[in-house]
């Protein structure tokens, strides 16, 4: 087992090794990947120096052994329940900004989710834009039976998940299935534990045939909708204006009325796997 909370790999995606996927593993097995104040800023950390790489296409997210994340680690539950009500609004920055990194890095996120994911990792998994999911996942907002609140992660669930649902889950702490998550709208596809590699290589496939700019382009402009609650507004003849001019659009065009593939298209090999990165490692 690795001594840090996080593993971090890049897997390459061309023969030339130009176009990259990065993959982020919880690494604490022992703990179920419970969060731990040192995980949280090594989340943040990489995912920051990540934005920088511009080889990465997407960007994975998972746990190492049997689950996803257990929520917070006891140990640091025990601290936090001593913090002074200064020192807890200076705990809650920390772990914003470990989901800030992730909601708002620019390229696309998927989350594979395994086993348990309680409490923050619910939120975790809400930041990233594309969701699968083992059929033996459980999910839980266990705050409330705790006496607390999914405070810090409820704008990242109120993206993701249908309100009823969201409500339900938060007010009653209750274990709910893939299925169900999937239903709420949580999660984006369900599917047998060992399916998972073909499920990732589907939309990883559909990632890489859509031009990375334009995808960036999308999250800026999903986030600017909400800022204005649904509004029509000119940012968006901007956006259109922007991506017909600029060279990925161009380029684009030129392809599409040529018959021809994108430049930026890359074929993913049969062969791509990420289950084999997140099996236990005993020490």
């Amino acid at each position: 087992m690795s001594a840090s909370p996080t593993s971090w790999t890049t897997l390459d995606l061309d023969e030339r090794g130009t176009s990259k996927a990065g993959v982020l593993i919880l690494d604490r097995p022992d703990t179920a990947n419970a969060f731990s104040g040192a995980m949280l800023d090594a989340i943040t950390e990489t995912i920051r120096n990540a934005v920088s790489d511009p080889s990465l296409r997407f960007l994975i997210i998972s746990g190492r052994g049997k689950h996803f994340c257990a929520g917070a680690d006891l140990g640091w539950m025990q601290e936090s329940a001593r913090l002074s009500h200064q020192a807890n609004l200076a705990d809650a920055a920390r772990l914003t900004n470990m989901f800030e990194a992730v909601a708002n890095f620019p390229r696309p996120t998927i989350a594979l989710v395994r086993g348990a994911a309680y409490g923050g990792a619910v939120g975790l998994i809400a930041c990233c834009d594309i969701v699968i999911a083992t059929e033996t996942s459980r999910f839980c907002l266990s705050e409330a039976k705790l006496g607390l609140i999914p405070a810090v992660i409820m704008p990242y669930l109120a993206r993701r998940f249908s309100p009823g649902p969201l409500r339900r889950a938060a007010l009653t702490s209750r274990v709910f299935d893939a299925q169900e998550a999937k239903t709420a709208g949580l999660v984006d596809v369900v599917v047998e534990g060992g399916d998972l590699d073909d499920a990732l290589r589907t939309e990883i496939k559909h990632i890489l045939e859509a031009g990375p700019i334009a995808q960036s382009a999308v999250k800026k402009l999903l986030d600017q909708v909400r800022e204005q609650s649904g509004r029509q507004g000119d940012y968006t003849a901007q956006a259109i204006a922007s991506a017909r001019t600029g060279s990925e659009g161009q380029a684009g065009l030129k392809a599409f009325f040529s018959k021809s593939p994108s430049p930026w298209v890359i074929k993913i090999s049969d062969e791509f796997k990420i289950s084999p990165l997140l099996e236990r490692v005993e020490s």
